[in-house]
């Protein structure tokens, strides 16, 4: 088959690829759409973990190409999508029910070979049934939605709460709409670029405003009409998680969400935090979210449609990882 082969970094080589034999336990599935995540671009660059040499992807979602006795759970021709990450079952964390903070934590397309192929082996655990007729595009999405439902969940946005949202791109997006979904009052966006304001708004934004505002802090302040309940940081950068704490103040619930470089660090001070009772919480992965992602997928409760930017063949991923796309993109594909 053919795959993209991350090799080292910043060398991402298409070529011939030799599967192994299906184990007890996995099926043999036929890629059909693979979203590039910016988890993806910083394995690239060598700014986040993985293993390599690896095949990268792991929003992805095809047809059962061969099911290895999985009748009739799966048959051959079943549309589905995967959830890339494994957890042991046995560590600490895991009979906790923290399964995102597994100690022996795997994921396909970061340390074990994902979706950047024409054909991928799949734990059956990992797989998820999908309608007939449900388009394998929208499906690809269930990963970082599911993800984002654990940021929602982190937030614990009540009904009538405030909600700032930092970053338009596929993640912040997504979050305006759960944020929306879970009872928030007034949602604003915070995103330099128009038209990702404009898709914002047209999602569930209330307003929109750029972090480039010189009164960005006062507007924020006059359209809430004091302090922002929640605010989810989804850009992953040591100037969004900057500006989102400057925007917090009394009582504010910050998630940092966006995943920054290992080199990201930031001074907080102490005493405003104290003062004004700030509190802080991260995200990581999605446990026990993705069943939950693909339901509202599937029954058009969240748009992601409009989120794709650019599609692309398995042959031309160098022309997405080797150079560099204008901010307009939101979500990029490969089919």
């Amino acid at each position: 088959m053919i795959a993209a082969l991350l090799k080292s970094v910043n060398e991402i080589e298409v070529e011939d690829f030799a599967l192994q034999s299906l184990k007890d336990n996995e099926l043999l599935i036929k890629v059909e759409c693979c979203g590039i995540c910016g988890t993806d671009h910083r394995i690239y660059e060598g700014k986040a973990p993985s293993s390599i040499p690896v095949i990268l992807g792991h929003e992805f979602s095809g047809t059962v190409a061969d099911s290895n006795g999985f009748e009739p759970k799966f048959r051959v021709g079943d549309k589905v999508v995967i959830d890339p990450n494994i957890s042991c079952g046995f560590c600490d964390y895991c009979r906790k029910g923290k399964i995102n903070l597994c100690e022996n934590h795997k994921a396909l397309g970061v340390t074990l070979n994902g979706g950047f192929a024409e054909y991928s082996i799949v734990p059956a655990l990992q797989l998820y049934n999908l309608p007939a007729d449900f388009d394998l595009s929208i499906a690809a999405f269930a990963e970082p939605v599911s993800c984002c439902l654990q940021g929602i969940a982190k937030a614990k946005i009540s009904l009538g709460d405030s909600v700032i949202v930092v970053g338009g791109g596929t993640i912040g997006l997504i979050m305006v709409q759960l944020a929306r979904i879970a009872g928030a009052a007034k949602i604003i966006l915070i995103e330099p670029v128009t038209s990702k304001q404009i898709i914002g708004l047209e999602l569930g934004a209330d307003f929109v405003l750029s972090p480039d505002d010189e009164n960005l802090v006062e507007n924020v302040k006059n359209i809430f009409g004091g302090s922002p309940s929640i605010i989810i940081e989804c850009v992953g950068n040591k100037l969004s998680v900057e500006l989102s704490v400057k925007l917090s103040s009394k009582g504010t619930h910050l998630v940092i969400f966006g995943m920054a470089p290992f080199d990201h660090n930031i001074e907080m001070n102490l005493q405003y935090l104290f003062q004004n009772e700030i509190s802080i919480s991260n995200s990581f992965l999605n446990p026990y979210t993705f069943k939950p992602a693909v339901d509202l997928l599937v029954n058009k409760r969240i748009n992601v449609k409009d989120l794709i930017s650019q599609q692309v063949s398995l042959n031309n991923i160098n022309n997405i990882f080797s150079h560099k796309h204008g901010s307009q993109l939101i979500k990029q594909q490969i089919i």
